[in-house]
C-alpha cells in the first residue's frame, strides 16, 4: 500500500510459547445491546487456559465470543490464528 507505515518487529521464541494474532471482528464482536466484546474478555479468554494447545485456545476463545454476542447478528468475519513454537528438532 503506496504511503503506508509499517514497523518491522522481531521477536524470540522459546520452546513451547504461543502467538495469537486476529483480526478487528474478535474485539469488535458485539452483542444485542451494541456492546463490543473487546480486548479485555478476549485477553480473559485466552488466559482462562494458557496452557491449551492452540486449538483449544481458538475454541475457547471463539465459545467465549459466541457466548457474549448470543443470537445478535454480525457485520464482520472472526479470523483467528494461534501457533506454537515447538522448538527446533
Amino acid at each position: 500500500m503506496e504511503g503506508a507505515r509499517y514497523k518491522n518487529y522481531e521477536i524470540m521464541f522459546e520452546k513451547g510459547d504461543k502467538i495469537f494474532v486476529y483480526t478487528d471482528g474478535v474485539p469488535e464482536a458485539t452483542n444485542a445491546n451494541t456492546e463490543l466484546f473487546g480486548t479485555d474478555r478476549m485477553i480473559d479468554a485466552l488466559n482462562s487456559a494458557p496452557n491449551a494447545a492452540p486449538k483449544e485456545i481458538l475454541k475457547n476463545v471463539r465459545a467465549s465470543v459466541d457466548a457474549f454476542v448470543g443470537a445478535a447478528e454480525q457485520f464482520d468475519d472472526l479470523t483467528m490464528v494461534c501457533v506454537e513454537y515447538l522448538g527446533q528438532a
